[in-house]
């Protein structure tokens, strides 16, 4: 098959190779719309492109590191050359950074949390709606966290990033409403991913919940794809009057009583003493 042509409808989304943001391009691809991705894993982006292409889909990847400002500043015009333009931007892309408790954290760990997660969510929203702008219309979702609600020990800068994450999404919603364009906030909750497969380990779970119950009110742990139909809705024009919204995919997590074992596990874990660094994972890694 040859190269994807541009659809009626394009999209960027970051962190597309794996866990959530994989889930998302497999389903925006599936919706009719032309999709880029990006992500810092060459080899998984470059198979799921040719997989997608080679099913009929039109599917671009993007080799970019999101904390390099250079590599990610001509993010969006490479996106806008192969299709013609931006419709859809989804921020997903994420890292949880080193395992430190506040006492531990330091700058550096800090600022490289803050520059994938948040400061690549800001300014690739304004490389997108600089875009958008011109035809009158568009849609930005962001990736949120449950966390920000239930927060976990040793993960101070993934959740500082994400609560700022939740508050530029209502900003950039007031700054971009007269424009017509939509920007919303979709929260997961405990996602089956690669990521979250780690999480259990680190506490000395099985990776895989098997039987385990889940601490939801629904008696399942979610799916990449349920976050993905979330995003599919916000994308769509049924939800043409919605901006400024988060919505959230747990379960009924939120409000459930029910104990975690993920979450007794950390917080029964002594804090640690900078572990190794994990590589960007997708998002939904952590609770």
């Amino acid at each position: 098959m040859g190269a994807p042509t541009a659809r009626d409808r394009s999209a960027l989304v970051t962190g597309g190779a794996a866990g959530i943001g994989k889930a998302v391009v497999e389903r925006l691809c599936h919706d009719g719309w032309a999709v880029s991705f990006a992500d810092i894993d060459n080899g998984a982006g470059t198979e799921l492109a040719r997989r997608i292409n080679a099913g009929g889909g039109a599917c671009r990847f993007h080799h970019v590191d999101l904390a390099n400002r250079a590599q990610r500043g001509t993010l969006v015009s490479s996106v806008v050359e192969a299709w013609g333009g931006i419709d859809l931007l989804v921020n997903n892309a994420a890292v949880v950074g080193t395992r430190l408790s506040l006492l531990e954290l330091t700058e550096d760990d800090w600022d490289s949390v803050i520059e994938t997660n948040l400061t690549a969510t800001a300014f690739l929203s304004r490389d997108a709606a600089r875009e958008m702008t011109a035809a009158g219309s568009g849609a930005i979702i962001n990736m949120a966290t449950i966390q920000e609600r239930l927060p976990l020990p040793a993960h101070v800068s993934y959740i500082s990033s994400k609560g700022g994450i939740t508050a530029l999404t209502r900003s950039h919603a007031i700054e971009l409403g007269p424009f017509g364009i939509r920007v919303n906030a979709v929260v997961p909750g405990v996602i089956q991913t690669e990521g979250m497969a780690g999480e259990r380990l680190h506490v000395g779970l099985q990776s895989d919940p098997g039987s385990e119950s889940a601490p939801t009110l629904l008696p399942r742990t979610g799916l990449p794809e349920d976050v993905a139909a979330a995003v599919a809705f916000l994308a769509s024009d049924e939800a043409s009057f919605i901006t400024g919204s988060t919505l959230t995919v747990d379960g009924g997590r939120s409000l459930s009583r029910k104990p975690d074992p993920l979450a007794a596990g950390l917080f029964n874990r002594p804090s640690p003493s900078r572990q190794q660094t994990r590589p960007a994972t997708p998002q939904g890694a952590a609770q």
